[in-house]
């Protein structure tokens, strides 16, 4: 009788234990359920780092105001837009139908990885948020609605940028003719390593035309073995004027 009532108290106890592991699990849960329509002062945040990398992106996107913003190592660009009501609810309704508020990810010990958080905040205390960084990662069965989404506010983005974006003309005076050559904005190659060739001999300068969006860029550009560094203001110059003088790299910006 001593054996039996000694099994059904560990019986219940582990009973017990299972149904307050499952509360626990279910309320350590923060995010607030969707409401069916768009609240009117949602607000919609993105970030990207790149861990280790130093890079990131923020995304922001309300009824009142919206901006895009990269740091690329220190090079920040930046853009602000509005979106329309229609374009909100498209937006929102990506969100809604993919189940944003129950995304579900695991934990797992990693360092120095980068990645991926969304946050959706509406009224006072009601938030919504999934991360894919750090030590968190989307359960597999999640992975399709996940990308939805944050495929979703990364391309309003990027098109905004890219709408944005101005020509940017960078000169190359003779005097790097005949010179091995390569350059990069950013991430962007301006020139492949080669070397700087004229497409005819009448040409006493060769132009190169990029397109940049507003704020800094990083141009880095390598002369044989030497390496410069000059950093862009795509708001207040509209060009670089790169010339070989004294066995050195000189520039002057054109505004």
């Amino acid at each position: 009788m001593k054996l039996k009532m000694k099994y059904l108290t560990i019986a219940i106890f582990n009973i017990a234990f299972i149904f307050s592991g499952f509360i626990c699990a279910k309320s350590s849960g923060d995010s607030s359920p969707l409401p069916d329509k768009r609240p009117d002062d949602i607000r919609f945040s993105y970030s990207q780092n790149g861990g280790m990398l130093y890079y990131s992106e923020n995304i922001f996107i309300s009824k009142d105001s919206c901006y895009y913003k990269i740091n690329d190592g220190g090079s920040v660009t930046r853009v602000d837009f509005r979106l329309s009501d229609a374009e909100l609810d498209k937006l929102y309704e990506i969100f809604k139908d993919n189940d944003f508020d129950e995304i579900d990810s695991y934990e797992e010990k990693v360092y120095d990885r980068g990645g991926e958080s969304i946050s959706l905040n509406w009224k006072p205390g009601k938030h919504s948020s999934v991360s894919n960084s750090g030590m968190n990662f989307i359960k597999d069965s999640w992975q399709k609605e996940w990308s939805a989404c944050s495929n979703a506010i990364e391309k309003i983005g990027k098109e905004q940028m890219e709408k944005q974006k101005k020509d940017y003309i960078i000169t190359f005076d003779g005097s790097l003719l005949g010179k091995e050559i390569y350059m990069q904005i950013n991430r962007d190659v301006v020139v492949p390593k080669s070397m700087l060739m004229s497409e005819s001999d009448q040409e006493s300068v060769i132009q190169k035309i990029v397109r940049l969006s507003p704020g800094w860029h990083n141009a880095s550009i390598t002369i044989g073995k030497s390496y410069n560094t000059v950093k862009i203001n795509a708001d207040s110059t509209k060009g670089l004027f790169l010339k070989w003088q004294n066995d050195s790299l000189k520039h002057e910006f054109l505004k």
